[in-house]
């Protein structure tokens, strides 16, 4: 099973390496099979193919987008839950999207499975 410090350590990478714009440093982050379902009801992305695109077709709807740590991550094990604002740079504005992201790892501490609970109609300028 992951360690706590394993799971805390990789929700930091998701965070710097998005921000960054490492797209591969970002996607080695979750293991072969994963999930990614972004925003919640929205068709599963599933390995990295699939995860490549909805990283492509994020980071074209913006200039820049950062991922800012609001609280978390708690957890066990298996899984962990954090809060955290998206920043968007569209043509000058800062949209802010407040985001809960809830996750589940494989033994060494990737991601097997990523939700993120966040409404369009909850984003609002900076």
């Amino acid at each position: 099973m992951a360690t706590e410090e394993q799971i805390k350590a990789t929700v930091q990478r998701y965070l710097a390496t998005f921000s960054a714009g490492d797209r591969e440093g970002w996607l080695d982050l979750f293991t072969a099979d994963a999930t990614v379902e972004d925003p919640v009801g929205s068709e599963v992305c599933k390995g990295r193919d699939e995860i490549g695109a909805f990283w492509d077709t994020s980071r074209s709807l913006a200039d820049a987008i950062t991922l800012h740590l609001v609280q978390g991550p708690g957890g066990n094990e298996r899984e962990a839950a954090f809060a955290m604002e998206a920043r968007a740079e569209i043509g000058g504005t800062t949209m802010v999207v407040p985001t809960i992201d809830v996750m589940t790892f494989d033994d060494d501490g990737k991601i097997a499975s990523q939700r993120a609970f966040w409404s369009a109609s909850a984003v609002q300028p900076a």
